[in-house]
């Protein structure tokens, strides 16, 4: 024991001698570990740490899949639904449910908040016990709501105070009978959650409303299920002839909430996985050139009869110690580093709520830095193996200790160093030009001077309100025009409808490859404010009422879709989208500009603009966009203020049009950033090797360079030399990475979509910048080579 002691304090008081060494093997460990755990965090609480449901494992996510499209879409249609919880025998229940945010009236006040409109089993699917009151009944439809446990102590001062207390959702009253635990937040961080029928309200096959869990009985898996949904599939395609396209599936539920962003994760981890990959090399490097320094010490020692275990067990107490402290370090880099990840996360990506750096990632990154080190450390403690002392005591302690093997072995790593990082400079590159050309994008519309107030009315059967609010908002002072939309660009309100034109194609149940557009509800006025322009006929005007003939007017690319060659002003179509348009033949009176509804990445896609006063079921529920002269966060804090004393039945959420537009954009900064930070390390990392690499040669060379000056060598041309191999290097780990780049990239393509294989203008950005920084870091040794004092050297000599 007392002999560990002493050698521990050996390695220490060793380290601190090399205090360049170590503070440099320190912080290139903190890098890499600490991205590591930050990362690793992400994806052990996001992708792999189970849902905490109670039975978990027996819960599926239930999806329709579209047979001749070859894709799965995570909704079923009505009937589907009632067909599956009554048909199929492998499920202990099944619910239907919806999750958005919504406005509702509680406790006298007017929420805009997260929430679940549930079927009256979706408590039992979930397996959630309330902390007070009960769940909904199973078998009986009611007016009754559940709320989370925070709402409830904020509103009513305790769990059991909420209970029995009324909510007002939709006109409609609720009784609230059960509050749920903090923590449960299922559906979208739902906080309230309103119960609806026990079969969906519309009962069309083709009416995807509804997202569906079940959960299995003991013993089923999901081999089962599955095979015993398509069995059920094939009955409902004999039956019915709007299901002969399509089979119901079941993914257990933690693929479902996942699988987007499984992707997307794995592929950041990927990234760090070549980040610790850089460090291991950067830390070989430094092994290996404190190896060279300390030869002949090791070989004195060896000479004065060391023995290989004692040369060994002292390299092996400097590895524990470096790895500590550096896995140290690590986790202090990894706590502001993951605080930025979930702040900067999209927030679709689910449980975020539960990232949180914990012990066990904290031991997993002492084993990655214990394992790095010890990697590293083998190489030069072998080659400390293989020295013939008589041999090395020979040598000069200055120069001439290091061998060409090692040499090359050294500039090697750093060549792969480069390839790297220029792998991961070619995706950030990539990635960020994407985003400028996103931002750089014709939205269709001028977002400028545009403000989105997100408005519910909870009055009763009162779903006027909303119009009362935007007339109040025409009339203030700075709002150049207002109008309403049921589904405004960044909004996801709006309906996705099949439509039928008229004396071309026929809107039945089970007619297939009707064209689909979305359809939105709006005000006149509403092509004005948001800047869009109309192609041909007119807009919605207030001669379009419930009384007067219906009409729409549509988008370009409907009328390229369906109308190509056409004039499609006067032609009739009719589509699904509430009971006022089912059937009857509306008229086209006008088109207008595209515009991208839900990013500055998504393509223009087919729209048809009706009349809000032909639909008024949308008035509880709409977006009042309002241009304006004066300052847009000034007078969106002037308009939040007058609706709430106004019209304090109304929910409202307000944002600029610019802030909802980078909204959309969140999920690819939050990868872009992480790139660019990739990208960002490994160059920090490459510059250190470069810088090492040529600082020792130089060293290592300060004799040669001497005598090369006292034989009349011109100092420019050491410069240019040193510089010379130093490129050299650069430019063969480019030529590398130009290989590792064309492979990493078909994988970012394949994965993240919408991005070119081979970029070259990324390609050059990326390459340029590499070799930029290749020759900023070897320029300070290459000009101490330059200015070397032979007479002094030689003198030392």
């Amino acid at each position: 024991m007392y002999e560990a002691i002493r050698d521990l304090r050996l390695a220490i008081r060793q380290l601190r001698r090399s205090g360049t060494f170590t503070f440099a093997v320190i912080l290139t460990l903190a890098l890499g570990i600490g991205l590591n755990a930050a990362i690793f965090t992400m994806v052990d609480c996001v992708l792999l740490r189970p849902l905490g449901y109670h039975d978990a494992a027996r819960i599926y996510g239930i999806n329709t899949r579209f047979l001749k499209e070859n894709r799965s879409h995570v909704r079923l249609g009505g009937g589907d639904y009632t067909d599956l919880a009554r048909s199929v025998k492998s499920l202990e229940s099944a619910a239907y449910y919806q999750g958005f945010k919504d406005g509702l009236e509680l406790n006298g006040r007017t929420f805009y908040i997260d929430l679940g409109f549930v079927s009256p089993g979706f408590g039992r699917v979930m397996g959630v016990e309330p902390v007070a009151g009960r769940l909904f009944h199973d078998d009986v439809d009611g007016r009754e709501a559940l709320i989370a446990s925070r709402m409830a102590q904020d509103n009513f001062g305790s769990a059991a105070g909420a209970l029995g207390r009324p909510l007002r959702f939709e006109g409609k009253l609720y009784t609230v009978v059960g509050v749920l635990p903090e923590g449960f937040d299922y559906p979208n961080k739902a906080r309230v959650w309103i119960e609806g029928t026990l079969q969906p309200e519309i009962a069309a096959r083709t009416a995807y409303n509804q997202m569906v869990v079940a959960k299995v009985r003991p013993g089923v898996t999901e081999e089962m299920l599955n095979a015993e949904l398509a069995t059920f599939s094939k009955q409902l395609q004999a039956a019915y002839p709007e299901d002969k396209s399509k089979a119901i599936e079941a993914v257990p539920l933690q693929d479902q909430l996942v699988g987007k962003v499984r992707p997307v994760l794995r592929l950041l981890m990927g990234s760090v996985g070549v980040v610790l990959l850089i460090v291991c090399a950067n830390i070989t490097h430094l092994q290996l050139v404190r190896g060279t320094q300390l030869r002949r010490e090791v070989t004195i020692r060896t000479a004065l009869g060391a023995s290989r275990w004692a040369l060994a067990r002292r390299a092996a107490l400097e590895v524990l110690v470096l790895a500590g402290a550096g896995c140290a370090a690590g986790v202090l880099v990894a706590l502001p580093a993951l605080r930025l990840l979930v702040r900067m996360a999209p927030q679709e990506l689910p449980r975020l709520g539960d990232v949180r750096l914990n012990f066990d990632v904290i031991l997993l990154s002492f084993a990655v830095s214990l394992v790095t080190m010890a990697t590293t450390a083998l190489l030069p403690l072998w080659r400390s193996w293989k020295v013939d002392p008589s041999a090395a005591l020979k040598q000069d302690a200055a120069r001439g200790t290091e061998s060409r093997q090692s040499g090359r072995l050294r500039q090697s790593l750093v060549m792969g160093e480069v390839a790297l990082t220029l792998t991961l400079s070619v995706a950030a590159v990539a990635l960020v030009r994407q985003l400028i050309a996103e931002s750089r994008q014709d939205m269709g519309f001028e977002p400028e001077h545009l403000l989105m107030l997100d408005v519910h009315s909870g009055a009763g059967s009162d779903t006027r309100a909303n119009l009362r609010a935007l007339q109040a908002i025409q009339s203030l002072p700075g709002v150049s025009s207002a109008a309403a939309a049921g589904g405004a660009p960044m909004a996801s309100e709006y309906s996705d409808v099949l439509y039928a034109i008229h004396g071309v194609s026929t809107f039945a149940p089970g007619v297939q490859n009707m064209p689909s557009a979305n359809a939105i509800e709006i005000t006149p006025g509403y092509f004005d404010t948001m800047g869009m322009h109309l192609v041909a006929g007119r807009g919605v005007n207030d001669s379009d009422t419930a009384k007067s003939q219906k009409v729409l007017v549509i988008s370009e690319s409907m009328a390229r879709q369906s109308f190509a060659g056409q004039n499609p002003i006067g032609r009739q179509v009719t589509f699904g989208l509430d009971e006022a348009t089912m059937g009857q033949w509306m008229t086209i009176v006008g088109v207008v500009s595209d515009v991208r509804q839900d990013s500055p990445a998504s393509a223009p896609t087919p729209t048809l603009y009706v009349p809000l006063e032909q639909h008024p079921f949308r008035w509880s529920d709409v977006q009042l966009m309002v241009r304006t002269r004066a300052d847009e966060a000034a007078m969106m804090t002037t308009l939040v203020r007058n609706l709430q004393r106004q019209y304090p039945e109304i929910a409202v959420l307000a944002s600029t049009m610019r802030d909802s537009i980078g909204e959309t954009e969140r999920a690819h900064r939050f990868q872009t950033l992480l790139f660019g930070s990739f990208a960002g390390v490994s160059i920090l990392l490459a510059v250190i090797g470069m810088f090492g690499v040529t600082t020792y040669t130089v060293t290592q060379k300060r004799f040669e360079f001497a005598l090369r000056f006292a034989l009349g060598a011109q100092r420019g041309h050491v410069l240019r030399s040193v510089l010379k191999d130093a490129v050299s290097v650069a430019v063969f780990g480019v030529a590398g990475g130009l290989a590792l780049s064309l492979a990493l990239m078909r994988v970012v393509s394949s994965l993240l979509g919408k991005m070119p294989a081979f970029d070259p203008v990324s390609y050059g950005i990326a390459i340029a910048g590499v070799l930029l920084v290749a020759i900023a870091a070897t320029l300070q040794p290459a000009y101490r080579a330059a200015t070397v004092e032979p007479m002094r050297v030689l003198r030392d000599e």
